[in-house]
């Protein structure tokens, strides 16, 4: 369990969720009693401390982006106190710690290279694996997989039928030299009209559509398609459309 919550805890800052000070809180508060681990966050604290933090562009266009944000709040003509609330969440965002590239590189790459963190990511079985990285939907910067490894956690996904987690995994290697089809066609297989649409919606240009228009040829599938045919217009082209409904 351990395990689990100190690479939930470095994920979270891999994905500049949070800041290299708070995730060295959040370890520490762990109270792990492993020597390995114990000389893994010691040795994670000098690191620290040898990388200066400094407002550089990333940190300057962070900072833009939540100010953009509020300038645009603040602008809608509407008195709700759910809007206020963001707003002062979004102040809040703008006040916190947040890491230049260098440290946040720096820190990444010396966690990465470390044995035990990568003797606690090898220990995860294909179920916690899958679990931990669909957590997330589409985060920056997931767990680096084969081929062969993406295609295990599909096999885990389908074999329980968790359609919601082979969404979130294809949704999360959008942009990686990653082959999503085999989630596609598991979603046809189970003449799921609703993650059909999700998945083409999400990751259009990285699933075979053709292939899938192919494959489909349950009548009622057909027509729990066409109650989402003004989302599905808008994906796919209009051959691809006319193939499909008619």
């Amino acid at each position: 369990m351990k395990n689990i919550e100190l690479l939930n805890i470095c994920y979270k800052f891999f994905n500049q969720y949070i800041s290299a000070n708070l995730m060295i809180e959040m370890l520490d508060e762990l109270e792990v009693a492993d020597k390995d681990f114990k000389d893994f966050l010691k040795a994670l604290k000098e690191k620290e401390k040898t990388v200066p933090n400094k407002e550089d562009e990333l940190v300057k266009a962070k900072k833009k982006n939540v100010q953009d944000l509020i300038d645009k709040f603040r602008n809608v003509d509407i008195e709700d106190e759910l809007l206020g609330k963001h707003i002062n969440g979004l102040k809040k965002e703008l006040q916190k710690e947040y890491d230049c590239y260098d440290r946040w590189f720096a820190l990444v790459d010396f966690i990465n290279e470390n044995s035990y963190f990568n003797k606690c990511f090898d220990s995860l079985t294909k179920e916690e694996l899958l679990d931990f990285i669909t957590q997330y939907i589409k985060a920056p910067f997931p767990p680096q997989l084969s081929q062969e490894e993406f295609d295990s956690l599909v096999k885990v996904g389908t074999n329980i039928d968790d359609r919601e987690s082979l969404w979130r995994l294809a949704f999360n290697y959008e942009h990686y030299d990653i082959d999503l089809n085999k989630i596609a066609d598991y979603f046809v297989q189970v003449k799921d009209a609703y993650y059909i649409t999700e998945l083409i919606s999400a990751v259009r240009d990285r699933v075979d559509i053709d292939s899938m228009i192919d494959k489909i040829k349950d009548k009622k599938l057909i027509d729990e398609l066409k109650e989402r045919k003004d989302i599905i217009k808008d994906i796919i082209t209009e051959d691809q459309f006319n193939r499909l409904f008619n």
